[in-house]
Formats: structure tokens, sequence, C-alpha cells
């Protein structure tokens, strides 16, 4: 395996940090709801979706090709998550400021040194 690109580096350690501040807000919103509201309900699915989060980090940090794989499913259907709700209660600055971090991390993820990287 080679050297860890600094685009996947950078992406590793975004999806750490949201994979932790979404543990957190979740577990916030869980006690908040007193654990059995529908609020706590959202906030069980958002722990859940934080620890998943947290493994596809460290899968990329480790060149893990479904942690990648995985982290570009989820930047795409943000991508057109962002472009639906325009059509929705959205504007389309909103689209394209919630698109921009996303089509980053799909193009750092699949650069040569990426590809290298992830053993394509």
């Amino acid at each position: 395996m080679t050297n860890r690109p600094l685009g996947v580096t950078l992406v590793s350690i975004i999806a750490w940090l949201s994979g932790f501040f979404q543990i957190i807000a979740s577990l916030f919103q869980i006690l908040g709801g007193l654990l059995i509201t529908w609020h706590a309900i959202l906030g069980w699915i958002g722990l859940v979706i934080g620890i998943i989060t947290l493994a596809v980090g460290v899968g990329l940090w480790k060149g893990n090709p479904t942690a990648r794989t995985i982290a570009a499913i989820v930047f795409a259907l943000t991508i057109v998550i962002e472009v639906i709700s325009i059509f929705g209660a959205g504007t389309l600055w909103g689209a394209i400021g919630g698109s921009i971090l996303p089509a980053i991390g799909l193009g750092l993820l699949y650069t040569s040194s990426a590809n290298r990287y992830f053993g394509r």
C-alpha cells in the first residue's frame, strides 16, 4: 500500500469529526427526548449514522476500498438531495453551498494518488 494522499487524509479527518459531532448531537437528542419520543427515535438513528461515519473515516484512513465506496455513495446522495431541495423549500444557493464539500470529497477520493492508495 502506498502512502496515504493528503486528500484522503482530509476526508478521513472530516468523517471522524462529522461522526463525532453526530454522536454528541444524537446523545443530546436522545436524552432531551426522554429516550422514547419521536425526537429520541431520530436521535437513535443519528447515533447509528454517527457510528457508521466514524467507521468509514477509519476505513478511509486505512485504505479500505469499501469505506471509499460508502463515502462516495453518501457524497453523491447528499448532492442529489441538495439539488432536489431546490424544488422544495430550498434555494439554489443553499443547494450549491450544501454540495460543495461533498463534491470536493468525491474529487479527493478519486484522484490518481487516491486510486493507487485504495488499490485501483
